[in-house]
């Protein structure tokens, strides 16, 4: 957690009692606080900052998530794309990103709530957007919430017990460590340098369309790469390396789909498929399909929406109806025969319409936990063929649902 700058006495200690927050970060050194440190230390409480974290985390600077406000910062506008559907600010995508490139990490999310007003559902939120990606929200309190809390303000006083709750249910149910993320679509890159910007809105844009996706980058990628994918972006301006290319091809010889821009470099022989897309020329190759941007790639919110059509919606492992603005992550338990569905919506109020979810996969039962049931409760369910669809209730902040084969 952020000490925040208005606790100078260490009574304000005391406001951690029963707490599972034993980790306190400042952002600087100062003196006012030596003796707020000095009673931290003598409870066994670790202080960390910039440029002193314990060895092992990985400190992401992240943004507020939740609804984009306008650009008038407006609290009674909210800004959103050419479908309609407000935008959604999420770490989420960043984290996945972090991990891959330095395995083993623990990632800690440093966001800092906006000037503007802070619902106290906002905090609830931003715990839930991190762990529900495999990371850790370093707990930041806005001003007024800081200064309610230490003067005993009831609503403030509220806030704070929701966010302890919270911490509490994420660090048991630990956001599904022990099942490993699925995906249907592949991102492969280098991340960095020229690529950047195409390959990290990629990573952004494919995760609003609801695809579960993998992070390829370059220098790890094995044949175990391409397990259980049905497509793989290909974004960057060079040409790949020899190796690359050839799993690449094997993947698609196989069966898969690639999707990539002109500067792949050559093409294998293959039968073009007229008239399959307006931006792209598609070629058959072995049992699989390539397919080519012409011109090369310019928009990436065109380039992720043209994949998800690309790929085909046949091979969805989620599929979603009265959505709203959310994310999601589907993972598996090494046995196959369990999954773990997590959700996390983004507006602030409670979101009743009735949503249902589609999910691949020889699933017979569902159970559901939310922050405000931490236990596990039967979720209406239907089996369809090799899926089942889940009917929500209705839901806020987080939610994740147990499957069961």
């Amino acid at each position: 957690m952020r000490w925040p700058d208005a606790w100078k006495n260490p009574s304000a200690l005391d406001l951690l009692k029963d707490s599972v927050i034993n980790c306190l970060w400042f952002d600087s050194n100062r003196q006012d606080l030596d003796p707020v440190i000095a009673a931290a230390r003598q409870k066994g409480i670790t202080m960390v900052g910039p440029g002193a974290v314990p060895a092992g985390v990985l400190p992401v600077e992240g943004t507020w998530p939740g609804i984009k406000l306008s650009a008038s910062e407006n609290r009674d506008q909210a800004s959103s794309g050419p479908t309609g559907v407000p935008w959604i600010d999420s770490n989420g995508w960043q984290i996945r990103l972090q991990s891959s490139l330095s395995p083993g990490r623990e990632i800690w999310v440093n966001a800092l709530p906006p000037k503007s007003r802070v619902f106290p559902a906002s905090y609830l939120i931003a715990l839930a957007d991190a762990a529900a990606h495999g990371a850790r929200w370093i707990v930041s309190l806005d001003p007024e919430l800081a200064s309610g809390i230490l003067n005993g303000d009831s609503r403030s006083r509220e806030s704070w017990a929701r966010i302890h709750k919270a911490l509490e249910f994420f660090s048991a149910v630990g956001g599904g460590a022990e099942f490993a993320p699925v995906a249907v679509m592949g991102i492969l890159s280098d991340f960095s340098g020229k690529n950047e910007f195409l390959s990290h809105e990629l990573l952004n844009l494919i995760a609003l369309t609801q695809q579960q996706y993998r992070i390829m980058p370059k220098g790890a990628v094995s044949a175990s790469s391409f397990q259980g994918l049905a497509a793989v972006i290909y974004p960057d301006e060079t040409s790949p390396e020899p190796a690359l290319r050839k799993a690449v091809l094997q993947f698609v010889e196989a069966g898969g789909l690639l999707i990539t821009g002109p500067r792949w470099g050559a093409l294998p022989e293959g039968r073009i498929e007229r008239e399959a897309h307006p931006r792209f020329t598609v070629r058959s190759v072995g049992r699989g399909r390539m397919a080519v941007a012409d011109p090369d790639f310019e928009d990436p919110y065109l380039v992720a929406n043209d994949a998800v059509i690309l790929m085909s919606h046949r091979h969805e492992l989620l599929r979603f109806w009265n959505g709203g603005s959310m994310l999601s992550c589907l993972s598996v338990a090494p046995s196959s025969k369990k999954a773990l569905l997590q959700m996390v919506f983004y507006a602030a109020a409670r979101y009743s319409n009735q949503m249902t979810v589609r999910v691949a996969g020889s699933y017979r039962s569902a159970r559901l936990r939310t922050l405000d049931r931490p236990d596990p409760v039967p979720l209406q369910a239907e089996i369809r063929g090799n899926a089942i669809e889940l009917f929500m209730p209705p839901l806020s902040a987080y939610a994740a649902v147990e499957l069961q084969g």
